[in-house]
């Protein structure tokens, strides 16, 4: 089971590639944009566009938007997933996006995928879903949009996930997701920083170095 999660895009694209065994030019890429549902349309298609262009198109990843909202059937979003290599979810709102991975079904075949060898990655929302629990993001997203509270992470790794710790925007996050959950181990990425996790176990990486857990 390999995920790789971030703060803000893919800040370590060869460790990337190290988890998919080929290179990001060949690897086809299912991009998740379901944490933009509460934005008005054009602005939802102009922010993944954006996304897109700035985040994966300049590594030559081969992308593809797959809308949750389009499956209501576990076997056709499973069929449809089983193509790509790399499930990459986009930022937003993580209350809109946890839903909407209830909804679809995505939560009951994400683990089958990835045992298959399929890689999960994301980036704030899409990192933070990937954890134990999502409870304390209400300090930077606000639940209201989303059209049932779910608190529960994907459980992917035995971790809290919480990305921003260095951002002075959103320095609300880290303090209130180390308060909900103090039994548990918080994984804490900086907006320049990436976790890859394999197995359960995880390297932080940067630009400058990594350590190991």
């Amino acid at each position: 089971m390999n995920l790789y999660l971030s703060s803000y895009g893919i800040p370590a694209p060869r460790e990337l590639e190290k988890l998919l065994n080929i290179t990001l030019q060949a690897a086809k890429v299912a991009l998740i944009p379901n944490a933009k549902d509460y934005l008005a349309q054009d602005d939802r298609d102009t922010k993944i566009k954006a996304y897109i262009a700035k985040y994966l198109q300049p590594l030559g990843l081969n992308v593809d938007v797959i809308d949750l909202r389009g499956y209501n059937d576990l076997v056709a979003l499973e069929k449809t997933l089983r193509n790509y290599n790399l499930v990459w979810v986009m930022p937003g709102n993580t209350y809109v996006l946890r839903y909407e991975m209830q909804r679809s079904g995505f939560e009951n075949i994400i683990r089958e995928l990835l045992a298959s060898g399929v890689v999960y990655g994301g980036g704030s929302a899409g990192a933070l879903v990937a954890g134990m629990s999502i409870d304390g993001v209400e300090a930077i997203d606000n639940p209201v949009f989303a059209q049932a509270l779910i608190n529960e992470g994907l459980n992917l790794a035995p971790y809290i996930i919480v990305p921003h710790a260095d951002n002075a925007e959103l320095s609300g996050l880290l303090p209130s997701m180390q308060a909900k959950h103090l039994d548990k181990q918080c994984i804490e990425l900086n907006d320049s920083q990436s976790a890859v996790i394999t197995n359960d176990r995880y390297v932080i990486v940067d630009a400058e170095k990594s350590s190991r857990k």
